[in-house]
């Protein structure tokens, strides 16, 4: 499997211990920890919003499934028999859009429709076409349990006119139509929902991550994940 994401001996000042780990492409991962403080600080760094305390947080330059299909120039076919170093660099210098956040809450902008909360980003960090996002946002909206009629009336909303676990699921389409190497959640996200939401909240997460990417929850409480932890 292609390692996608790594922690080295990440501290923020309120952790008990560092936290080491690396994820890799398929991989659906908890990390949890001690306290809501420890949490919101790891998130930050998990993100590229600050710089850890001690230790650092590294995300692989490039598409390495790209990488792996590009053909070597004419005498370097020794390049194709031996495999692609890994080049890593700080989250907080990585291309916007590399790591994707879903807010326990949502996160959503108050005064914009869920439709230009899920959007805006794609056309500030990537610039997607149209046809493209569009295509996502159905394929998405669609594993998410909405069918057709619920999402244009979704769309159309404001946040203030959803219901809590629908403000979620909007946070959660945001990313997943975003297309990043690695999606970090809060794993409050999955919390105060009905289980049958819960399910495909993880379904949808699964099937992403299953795509070649990679899924971290973070969490301070005792989940209702049954994702492998890292330690």
């Amino acid at each position: 499997m292609d390692a996608l994401y790594r922690f080295i001996d990440v501290e923020e000042e309120c952790s008990h211990r560092a936290h080491s780990f690396t994820l890799h492409a398929g991989d659906v991962r908890v990390l949890q920890l001690d306290t809501r403080d420890e949490k919101s600080a790891i998130i930050d760094c998990a993100i590229g919003d600050k710089v850890s305390a001690k230790g650092s947080i590294e995300i692989v330059q490039g598409d390495r499934r790209q990488m792996q299909r590009a053909a070597p120039d004419i005498g370097e076919r020794r390049v194709m028999d031996s495999p692609i170093p890994l080049l890593w660099q700080p989250v907080l210098k990585s291309q916007l859009g590399k790591v994707g956040w879903v807010d326990g809450n949502g996160g959503l902008i108050s005064n914009l429709r869920i439709w230009e909360n899920i959007t805006l980003p794609l056309w500030y960090h990537k610039g997607r076409d149209v046809d493209e996002t569009e295509r996502r946002v159905v394929y998405w909206s669609d594993m998410l349990g909405l069918d057709e009629a619920a999402c244009e009336k979704f769309m159309d909303a404001q946040p203030y006119q959803l219901e809590s676990w629908q403000r979620k699921l909007a946070g959660l389409l945001r990313a997943l139509v975003q297309s990043p190497a690695v999606i970090v959640v809060d794993a409050s996200l999955f919390t105060n929902i009905r289980d049958t939401y819960v399910q495909r909240f993880i379904d949808a997460l699964e099937s992403y991550a299953a795509e070649g990417f990679a899924v971290l929850a973070i969490a301070d409480k005792i989940t209702v994940l049954k994702w492998e932890k890292v330690e």
